[in-house]
């Protein structure tokens, strides 16, 4: 339990009372709850009011009924509490008796399509092992796997190798996802002039597989119709699948997005991507988890098998 001692101005205590005077409904549950006294609990109310600058409850036969400002102050402390909470419980864990759980951050499209696939997996393996999973971006799984908030990440390259080991697991090309019904959606592959006159869906990232592929036609003058910007994969798929238009990915990308109704057609001039499993240099968890390393590697090549250019619906 987060303990607050007294402090001047409105404070994390005078604060805490007050949102437990939201949670009881009177400052006699909430002295019970605190185990202060009730005469406490409405002084530190008292003043809270005083330094907010007006009444925030409505005192009748029902007890305290917090007027609309106290409902909204109230709505931003609980989230500032619910955080140091959260913090609380990492620091409480961080000295916990090691348990067999491994975190893995990977991004926010794989945590829904590879990641349950191998949580399932390995439930037959070693039922013992539990799992926290991080939904991430790129940048956000290096940081978290440094840092060692993640003790794997699924990521792509390039890593730094002076903190990062890795193994490959896909090696993948860039690929465009479309609605079936779509014109481009029967040809063998798709070109960059062929996207000059189609309406695109890119994603808001330097080195994302549609920019790239858009700043090749940007070098010979054209200039393709963005129709939609997003900053997730997984939102790019989706308004392809609607008909939106075209986005560009690659085909480790696109084996995430079964849930969608797409084809998947090779892009060309392609980029490759090579995706990999990695962790932090000289960890010594991830010494003793080689073999779960190794499992992960074969049974992501076994989910990308024969995967290229074949629809998702």
């Amino acid at each position: 339990m987060i303990e607050i001692h007294e402090e001047q101005g409105i404070g994390l205590r005078r604060a805490q009372i007050f949102r437990e005077i939201i949670r009881s409904g009177s400052t006699r549950r909430a002295s019970r709850v605190l185990q202060i006294t009730q005469s406490a609990v409405s002084q530190h109310l008292k003043q809270f009011e005083e330094l907010v600058g007006e009444k925030l409850f409505v005192r009748d036969h029902r007890g305290l009924i917090p007027t609309t400002r106290a409902i909204e102050i109230y709505s931003r402390i609980d989230r500032y509490f619910e955080t140091l909470g959260h913090i609380e419980r990492e620091i409480l864990g961080s000295f916990a008796v090691a348990r067999n759980s491994l975190s893995i951050a990977a991004p926010h499209l794989v945590c829904l399509s590879l990641l349950p696939k191998l949580v399932a997996e390995f439930e037959r393996i070693d039922p013992s092992l539990e799992f926290y999973i991080r939904a991430q971006g790129y940048d956000q799984i290096a940081q978290h796997v440094l840092t060692g908030e993640a003790d794997i990440g699924i990521s792509r390259l390039p890593l730094d190798e002076r903190f990062f080991e890795w193994r490959t697991i896909c090696e993948s090309k860039s690929v465009c996802l479309v609605n079936p019904e779509h014109p481009l959606a029967n040809k063998e592959r798709i070109t960059a002039e062929d996207t000059s006159s189609e309406r695109m869906i890119t994603l808001d990232r330097e080195f994302s597989s549609n920019t790239l592929a858009l700043k090749g036609l940007s070098y010979k003058g054209r200039s393709p119709t963005v129709k939609v910007r997003t900053d997730a994969i997984g939102f790019a798929a989706a308004f392809a699948a609607h008909g939106s238009g075209v986005t560009i990915v690659n085909e480790f990308i696109a084996r995430q997005c079964e849930m969608f109704d797409l084809k998947v057609v090779p892009f060309h001039p392609p980029v490759n991507y090579e995706y990999v499993i990695f962790w932090r240099r000289g960890s010594d968890k991830m010494t003793r988890q080689a073999s779960f390393i190794e499992a992960v590697v074969e049974f992501t090549k076994q989910y990308m098998l024969g995967f290229a250019g074949h629809s998702l619906a």
